[in-house]
């Protein structure tokens, strides 16, 4: 799952640094650094789905719905740092963070249903 994530990622990232022909430096590291906080949650959500899939479904359940709220917690904190300590662009850095969120979490979540469906039919 993580190397699919990756895989989808690499594209994207490779459009995020063409902006930085189209756009002024500081809205590129914005974008950047959106897109890249929005993967790093998707990434670790990832990472917890491929090491703890084998536990039984309702202990996999109850632990992925608390990684998910300790996750958020690490997100809301990272946003409030970033935004308060440095000059990056607001607009485009929420902007690009909200959008590589959302996109990376629908694709996580095909992923994920992918691997429950596959696994129910063994």
């Amino acid at each position: 799952m993580i190397k699919h994530l990756l895989k989808i990622n690499t594209y994207i990232l490779v459009g995020i640094v063409l902006l930085f022909i189209f756009l002024p430096l500081e809205a590129s590291v914005s974008v950047l650094a959106g897109f890249g906080l929005g993967f790093i949650f998707v990434l670790t959500s990832a990472w917890v789905h491929s090491k703890f899939l084998h536990l039984e479904e309702e202990r996999f359940t109850k632990f992925f719905y608390r990684s998910i709220l300790i996750r958020f917690f690490f997100i809301v904190i990272f946003l409030i740092i970033i935004l308060s300590l440095s000059k990056i662009d607001e607009l485009y850095f929420t902007v690009s963070f909200i959008i590589s969120y959302l996109y990376n979490s629908v694709a996580e979540m095909i992923l994920f249903n992918q691997t429950l469906t596959n696994k129910s039919k063994k």
